[in-house]
């Protein structure tokens, strides 16, 4: 006869104790009567989106188990079998459709295999579901699938009542692993999972070897994935601090004899702030575990203020444990751990946590020189770019450029704006070949030759002829594409030429779009003898035009007519909008920067008309580096300039919100700011421009599951603007950012 399942006993049971057991027993008769390859019990988390492995026999291929699934997942039986209450049965046929489709799922299932789910479900509450795999696959009789069923339903009513005993049951953040056979006394203690005192109670008979090792393969998994520090940060705290019941996680990286924190989740900013900059050389826990390359556990906060008097810590009756990260054979830098409550890591729980913490600190060293690589490279690449773009009456124009973020390798796209003799601009918008630093070099002598050709006065066909013998003469294997727009300012015409690349988008004021009907020569650096045929056009007042490459909108993919057609939507969608907000319309467009392969790039501007069109007057001012004393000069540059265009009754609110916008501009992004001001009939525009594309970045990252969010912080300059401006945003625009400010002109009594 099977051995029966213990029931959940009466209210006086120990019932998260008693639970673990029912479940564990649950297992051990599928285990021994049906002898599945692995059997594994999945509970909903508690915030119902996701199963989680509860409870797992313990076996070969038990690390293999899938630790998480979203209740929607379409390809996990267990997730199918909880959502539609059947038994689900996944053949290996199954996965091998599965895995063409998405070729990733080879890693989870690299041999034959069968998969059967059953759900745990009363007719009140759904509690999951129970799933086998054999590996290799066998047939299943109908006795087996009915006493598959038997068992689920039995453990299903054992778990409602625990419930309605008061015990918990939702999945843990490990889960535990059992013995197949029940032995006749406990032989180890279960590790601590989750800090949640009803999973501490574990199963006499649990393995924590095979917890060990799930841990250390799932950490693993996670930090060959991480990309970024705050990456491995949000992995430390999912898979090492909360596991191991930890309410608090710091990581810290030594730079110039100094602590820097990298990220942190669950400590509060004042924390994070009094860490950050720690000398190596004070007398505190954070550098002393770095120094001396000594963990240091702290059982109560009271021991901990014992061996540093004096030391500020706020968390009483909390265990803190100090902590090396070892890279390459020295320390690079400390982990920070506090937990809920007073309480003594085991000397195994010590050595699991040092030996994740041994990863964390390789995957940290990994992630920060890559993201170190890659600033480098963009760097590079923005270096190229046009420091800043004219202000002109008659043309405003926004720019913006996306680097790829597939790999560190710098790209070869650009832009350009060019002076022309007489009254004249061009635009000239390229693509280089390939992703390298020869690319970048070669973007760079291709943008220094079209400015010199344009400034001596050639039409676009001839500074595409020129550019391109110049570039056949490189001896190089790249070539380039590019575009040149020149546009006459008095009377808005305007003559485009093509070397391969994308004709630019028109719009008018009324939002109909067109597409010049170029006659593209070959790309630069193909033919030295290629010729450029060009085609005249002319821009009505108010209509706008983008010049882009094929980053933007995917249009490698897509095709270049399906990106025409839906850039030209966006155009005439945007037609009575400003054009900072068209532009990062457009960019939001692009695909997801995890998932951006190439640069992107785009050149917007909107031909305003002639000078002598009525309320069309542009004015611009400097402020160098650092120079926070020139703030008040832009208050009376501003004051003059509203009183000679009679809008004094504008002053006092733009006088504020560019002081305050300049302000932050020169502390945080440590460049010179340009200040631009345009008048429009019914609004004025004040824009502020810098030299960093980037928004300050503070270093304390806050978990996915923290109450608040410490990554974005406010400050009263930005919360003055919004409370005071018609319109406002903010955006990276080539080698800087672009805040910008409107507020509207009264009407005239």
């Amino acid at each position: 006869m099977d051995q029966q399942a213990p029931g959940p006993g009466g209210p006086g049971a120990n019932g998260p104790a008693r639970r673990n057991e029912v479940m564990a027993a649950a297992l051990r008769r599928l285990h021994t009567r049906l002898r599945a390859s692995t059997s594994t019990v999945y509970l909903v988390t508690g915030d119902g989106r996701e199963l989680a492995a509860a409870v797992s026999v313990d076996s070969p291929l038990g690390f293999t188990v899938t630790p998480r699934m979203s209740v929607d997942d379409r390809w996990r039986s267990a997730a199918s079998a909880h959502r539609t209450g059947e038994r689900v049965i996944m053949r290996n046929a199954d996965y091998e459709k599965l895995i063409r489709d998405d070729p990733a799922l080879v890693l989870y299932m690299p041999f034959p295999l069968l998969v059967v789910s059953v759900p745990l479900r009363t007719q009140e509450r759904r509690f999951g579901a129970l799933n086998l795999r054999w590996i290799p696959p066998r047939r299943i009789d109908a006795e087996e699938f009915r006493y598959l069923g038997t068992v689920s339903d039995a453990l299903a009513l054992d778990l409602q009542t625990f419930t309605e005993q008061g015990v918990t049951v939702e999945a843990p953040f490990v889960p535990l692993f059992v013995a197949a056979d029940e032995p006749a006394a406990p032989a180890v203690t279960a590790p601590t999972v989750a800090g949640r005192d009803d999973w501490q109670a574990a199963v006499g008979s649990s393995v924590a070897a095979s917890t060990f090792v799930y841990q250390l393969l799932e950490l693993a998994s996670e930090l060959t994935a991480a990309v970024r520090p705050r990456d491995v940060v949000s992995t430390a705290w999912t898979q090492v601090a909360r596991p191991l019941g930890g309410r608090a996680v710091m990581l810290c990286l030594v730079e110039s004899a100094r602590l820097r924190v990298v990220g942190s989740a669950g400590f509060p900013k004042e924390a994070v702030r009094r860490v950050n900059g720690l000398p190596l050389s004070r007398h505190a826990p954070e550098a002393e575990t770095v120094v001396k390359i000594a963990p240091m556990f702290f059982e109560t906060a009271q021991d901990l203020r014992a061996s540093y008097p004096g030391l500020e810590r706020d968390e009483e009756g909390r265990s803190w444990a100090f902590l090396p990260l070892i890279a390459g054979g020295r320390a690079i830098g400390c982990c920070v751990l506090v937990f809920d409550r007073p309480r003594r890591l085991r000397f195994e729980e010590r050595a699991l946590l040092m030996l994740m913490l041994g990863q964390v600190g390789q995957s940290l060293e990994k992630t920060r020189a890559y993201e170190l690589e890659h600033a480098l490279a963009q760097g590079l690449q923005r270096g190229l770019l046009p420091r800043s773009l004219p202000h002109l009456a008659e043309v405003d124009i926004t720019a913006r450029y996306l680097p790829a973020t597939a790999g560190p390798d710098v790209g070869g796209d650009w832009y350009d704006v060019v002076p022309l003799p007489g009254r004249g601009v061009g635009f000239v918008i390229g693509d280089v070949e390939g992703h390298s630093l020869e690319a970048a070099g070669i973007m760079g002598q291709i943008r220094t030759a079209v400015r010199s050709y344009a400034a001596e006065g050639h039409d676009p066909s001839i500074v595409l002829s020129r550019s391109n013998r110049l570039i056949t003469e490189l001896d190089t294997d790249l070539f380039a594409t590019c575009c040149c727009l020149w546009l006459d300012l008095d009377t808005g015409g305007a003559v485009v030429a093509s070397a391969g690349h994308s004709p630019p988008v028109l719009s008018d004021r009324d939002g109909l779009t067109t597409v010049p009907d170029l006659l593209a020569g070959p790309p630069l650096g193909v033919d030295p003898g290629a010729v450029y045929p060009q085609t005249e056009t002319e821009l009505s007042p108010d209509g706008m035009i983008a010049l882009y490459t094929d980053g933007l909108l995917d249009a490698r993919h897509i095709g270049p007519d399906a990106a025409a057609e839906r850039l030209s939507r966006h155009l005439s969608e945007g037609r009575a909008q400003n054009l900072e907000v068209v532009a990062d319309q457009l960019i939001g467009v692009s695909p997801p920067q995890a998932l951006r392969e190439d640069d992107a790039a785009l050149l917007l501007l909107r031909y305003e008309g002639a000078p002598e069109r009525p309320h069309r007057r542009v004015a611009r001012a400097f402020v160098q580096r650092h120079d926070l004393q020139r703030v008040g000069h832009i208050r009376h540059v501003l004051r003059d300039l509203l009183h000679d265009w009679d809008l004094d009754v504008l002053t006092d609110g733009l006088e504020l919100m560019a002081s305050e916008v300049v302000t932050n501009a020169l502390i945080h992004a440590h460049s010179e700011v340009d200040v631009r001001f345009r008048e429009y009939p019914d609004r004025l525009r004040v824009e502020v421009r810098d030299s960093d594309p980037h928004p300050p970045v503070p270093v304390a990252f806050v978990g996915p599951d923290e109450p608040g969010n410490q990554e974005a912080e406010s400050g009263r300059g930005l919360l003055i603007v919004d409370a005071l401006a018609s319109a406002w945003g903010s955006s990276p625009a080539g080698r800087g950012k672009t805040t910008w400010f409107e507020l509207e002109i009264p009407p005239s009594p």
